[in-house]
């Protein structure tokens, strides 16, 4: 594996909240990418893939979403227009007026949001096995994630290696980095995720409320759909994008490309040279 570089930090205000955000490259607002993680995860899961964007001459941009990493954690608040609003807000903090949205699960829903209601800010947008209908067995395809959410472990050496278990991840030194910067370590040395449970459910209710099926046939800018080839209950079940409704997605979208990553699964994915390949040749040179 490549030697993965966590970026530079910044903090921004935001509506009397702040938002954590790392960057990879040389600033330039006209090469903005926001990288936009998963329900549960962080600014981490890009570690591998900032930096090679940054390589290309891109600036890469990627926050943690309220209530999760550094980000605030307000009481409520959580719902996809909450979020495209804080990317909106980044973008404009970094002087940015358009950028390209790369998108993982979540924040792929996020990227299809803004895209269609803000057709304006967004160039391109790439979904990362995510964006289309819910399938009836997602929660158990990310019950890696979200099953940690609320439980107290006695140390941190004890909620890594309960992590470091889970087969969905293929542990490496990446997703140990990941999950250190999830943990929150108490006075006592208890440990909990930093994500706090009510954040994911508001979250979650939210989702199920938002009619995001109907978002894809608004966009118009030019769209990657990459889907892992696996599931992460089988091989062939526990997707969060099937094939069938990521074809729906091609036909839905006024210009768009559906690109399927062997060897990999929902969590995998981010991880992947192949992403990165597709990704950087759908991008193109930076302008």
């Amino acid at each position: 594996m490549r030697q993965h570089d966590t970026g530079k930090e910044n903090t921004l205000g935001i509506g009397g909240m702040t938002l954590h955000y790392v960057t990879w490259g040389e600033r330039n607002p006209e090469r903005v990418v926001l990288l936009v993680h998963g329900l549960t995860a962080s600014c981490r899961e890009f570690a591998l893939f900032g930096p090679a964007l940054a390589e290309q001459g891109w600036y890469a941009v990627a926050p943690d979403l309220r209530g999760r990493g550094l980000s605030a954690k307000p009481p409520h608040g959580y719902a996809i227009p909450f979020h495209a609003h804080d990317l909106l807000t980044l973008c404009d903090a970094l002087g940015a007026q358009q950028a390209h949205i790369v998108g993982h699960s979540l924040g792929a829903m996020i990227g299809v949001y803004t895209a269609a209601l803000y057709p304006q800010r967004v160039r391109k947008l790439v979904m990362i096995d995510a964006g289309g209908k819910i399938p009836e067995d997602t929660q158990q395809a990310i019950a890696a994630s979200v099953n940690r959410l609320g439980v107290v472990f006695p140390s941190l050496d004890a909620y890594l290696g309960l992590m470091s278990q889970l087969p969905v991840f293929q542990w490496n030194t990446l997703w140990e980095e990941y999950f250190r910067y999830d943990a929150e370590v108490h006075p006592d040395g208890t440990v909990t995720s930093r994500v706090p449970k009510h954040v994911i459910e508001e979250e979650s209710f939210s989702l199920g409320a938002l009619r995001t099926e109907l978002l894809p046939a608004f966009v118009k800018q030019p769209t990657l759909i990459v889907r892992a080839a696996l599931g992460t209950l089988a091989p062939d079940r526990g997707f969060v994008l099937a094939a069938d409704e990521a074809e729906r997605l091609r036909h839905e979208m006024a210009d768009c490309q559906v690109v399927e990553i062997p060897d990999t699964n929902h969590y995998t994915i981010v991880l992947s040279d192949a992403l990165e390949r597709e990704i950087v040749s759908f991008l193109g040179e930076p302008a």
